[in-house]
């Protein structure tokens, strides 16, 4: 079992804008949704996206004018960002996410942690932390927009646990999910054809069964108020606003 770093250095990152496919699509709909929140026409100011991958947040953030902070703690995909954000507002940073504060001197107005970031990390107490320091760091009004894969309401059984992530000619990616109280062990298996044979590379990490409900209270306990709050095809979205004087 590795850790999400070793996982995504090892295995995952190389791969990682293949398994996404169609990556206009993913910064599509999240223009998108940074449209539905009103991020477009807010005030614009410093954006820090957490575990920023390849940018599909940190880009459109740049677009619409905010000075953003991308960090991420996996090289590979931040060389991939550094070749499409040359001309944008962004300052890239490889480091653990919850370091982030080191590398801002003002306050933020909105912060992101997008995908599936924080179930990457190794405890609720971790995201506890985090959340605490992401409040400390907002501006009163800022808003800190979350989503996550939910681990915990449906629990796959049996053969519903092999999940068929994307496949071509040369390679297969299939994803396995073995549950445990507090967390998932998530198998990523990938065959590549090499020659006429195909080769089995396999990795696993542990990823967190983070109970919206109980987030939720920790985020309105440290002044962030929910103003919207959804749930689909399996992701959960939160945004919540901070509070002055919180």
């Amino acid at each position: 079992m590795n850790s999400a770093k070793e996982h995504y250095d090892q295995h995952l990152g190389a791969i990682y804008s293949w398994m996404v496919g169609n990556e206009n699509a993913a910064l599509k709909q999240n223009r998108s949704l940074f449209r539905q929140i009103g991020l477009d026409v807010s005030s614009k100011g410093l954006a820090i996206d957490l575990g920023c991958g390849t940018g599909f947040q940190s880009i459109p953030l740049a677009e619409f004018g905010y000075s953003v902070v991308a960090i991420d703690s996996c090289a590979v995909l931040l060389s991939q960002l550094r070749e499409r954000a040359d001309i944008l507002s962004m300052r890239i940073i490889h480091d653990d996410l919850l370091n982030f504060a080191k590398y801002i001197s003002d306050q933020a107005q909105l912060v992101t942690c997008m995908g599936d970031t924080l179930t990457h990390l190794n405890s609720l107490d971790a995201v506890h932390n985090l959340i605490t320091e992401v409040s400390r760091e907002l501006v009163d009004g800022g808003i800190l927009v979350l989503t996550f894969r939910d681990y915990v309401s449906v629990e796959l059984r049996g053969h519903q646990r092999f999940i068929p992530v994307r496949s071509d000619g040369t390679r297969i990616l299939t994803c396995f999910l073995e549950y445990y109280q507090e967390f998932v062990e998530v198998y990523d298996l990938l065959h590549h054809k090499v020659g006429t044979q195909w080769v089995l590379s396999a990795s696993s990490y542990r990823k967190l069964r983070l109970d919206k409900n109980w987030l939720i209270k920790q985020m309105s306990e440290l002044g962030l108020a929910i103003v919207r709050d959804t749930f689909d095809n399996g992701m959960v979205s939160i945004v919540a606003k901070k509070i002055g004087n919180a």
